[in-house]
């Protein structure tokens, strides 16, 4: 950090302070923000073009037809409060497929809103996003947009669609470092065989915190690995923080590229060292799934705590890969003091995991109409996992030493607070997501 301000030890100097008084707290070399509009910046695009690094661009009020590019270190781009990115009359391309690229290190983007971006035909190059952080980025913090109504208009049946809302990507060649994604509202996205939210790859040190992610076709958060190889550990979304999320109807039934609704409203596929905690999850095909889908490798030391997960489809939480065959397992996984309630599906889903660092400890199960409190999907290849002391409306079956039944009620949600309320007279504390409401039945 450089220091604008000299201290001088100097009695001379003191005294010229107190005679003519205080000279302010601005530094004689304090910059002037960047007002889009003026100062020879007619578009968003000129003032990051004239900016310098440490320079702040403040985006006025408006509807901007522009796709940006900052690729200068040092900047922070700010929108006042009704700056829209508008992309509806803008081709996405393969070389220019973003509103917003960053390539660049030690970047805000801040308080702007981007819609209307979309991809109108099948296309195995062009994955049209509203922000893009390329590889090689760090520090970078993305913090109180609003990305809506874009991605994928389907004309006809084809795994050749994909979108991202927020895409966080890193090389084997340049990791990307330090990315912060906080206070965004990420809706109404037809994203194809992609994700709403994504760190991909070689990305060390990251936070998903405080976000609202809803109404889209596929996953809403997810930590990817090895999608690019097998055979390199850094390929792979590590070392971060997924908390303060809600994440509510996110469902793949209406997405062209799937034949099932299996989309996760929060996902770890094949990431390392990530916490997962007090988030809310509602009305997701999967509420949370850590997995990896491919062969010969291990989703590993990610920790789930203290979220509440409502109904979700096929399960509320699931660990491991879905094909014995084809995906990889799960190892040192700890998944503890959660609220699930299901109405169908499983609450807790065992997959391709068969490992005793993988624990299930502490939750509060409630399942009710067709779902299941705990289910093992490939029996041998399911089993050999520390799933203990949990409480749940039904008593488990099988090997869940210690898990117990209690005389329990869901009885609502409240999204906006995060919370579930149950009735019951037993005495649960210690168990469950801090984030339950308790009643007396």
């Amino acid at each position: 950090m450089k220091k604008i301000l000299r201290l001088v030890a100097s009695c001379t100097f003191i005294a010229c302070l107190t005679l003519y008084g205080d000279i302010g707290t601005t530094p004689v070399n304090a910059k002037e923000p960047i007002r889009v509009g003026s100062q020879g910046a007619k578009t968003i695009e000129d003032a990051i073009e004239n900016a310098n690094e440490g320079d702040t661009i403040i985006v006025p009020a408006g509807v901007y037809k522009e796709q940006i590019s900052v690729e200068t270190d040092g900047i922070t781009i700010i929108g006042e409060d009704g700056a829209v990115l508008e992309g509806s009359k803008i081709t996405p391309k393969s070389s220019d497929d973003s509103m917003i690229y960053i390539c660049a290190s030690d970047v805000t983007i801040d308080n702007l809103e981007i819609k209307g971006f979309t991809l109108n035909k099948p296309s195995g190059s062009v994955c049209p996003k509203g922000i893009c952080v390329d590889e090689g980025s760090e520090n970078i913090t993305i913090q109180n947009c609003e990305i809506h109504d874009m991605g994928c208009m389907y004309s006809k049946k084809s795994d050749d669609y994909n979108a991202h809302g927020i895409l966080v990507d890193g090389s084997l060649k340049e990791p990307t470092k330090n990315v912060t994604i906080t206070n965004c509202e990420v809706y109404g996205l037809r994203l194809g065989n992609s994700e709403a939210v994504v760190v991909n790859g070689n990305v060390e040190g990251f936070e998903i915190s405080g976000n609202t992610v809803h109404d889209c076709d596929n996953i809403g958060i997810d930590a990817i690995g090895f999608e690019k190889t097998t055979k390199d550990n850094r390929d792979r979304a590590r070392a971060g923080k997924i908390c303060n999320n809600t994440v509510y109807n996110i469902s793949s039934k209406d997405n062209v590229t799937y034949d099932e609704a299996c989309a996760d409203g929060i996902y770890i596929d094949g990431g390392t060292d990530i916490d997962v905690f007090d988030n809310y999850v509602e009305n997701c095909d999967l509420g949370i799934e850590i997995a990896t889908e491919h062969k010969g490798v291990m989703v590993e030391d990610i920790r789930v705590n203290n979220n509440v997960v409502i109904n979700g489809g096929l399960a509320g939480i699931s660990i491991g890969g879905y094909d014995t065959k084809k995906t990889g397992g799960a190892k040192n996984c700890v998944i503890t003091n959660n609220t699930i309630y299901n109405t169908k599906g499983a609450c807790f889903l065992v997959q391709y995991a068969c490992d005793s660092s993988n624990k299930f400890k502490n939750n509060l199960v409630i399942a009710e109409g067709s779902a299941d409190p705990y289910e093992e999907a490939f029996k041998d290849k399911s089993r050999g996992n520390d799933v203990s002391d949990n409480l749940s409306n039904i008593e488990f079956d099988g090997a869940k030493k210690g898990a117990k039944k209690i005389d329990v009620e869901f009885t609502s949600a409240n999204r906006n607070e995060g919370t579930a309320t149950v009735k019951t007279y037993t005495d649960i504390s210690g168990y469950g997501s801090t984030n339950t409401v308790l009643k007396n039945r």
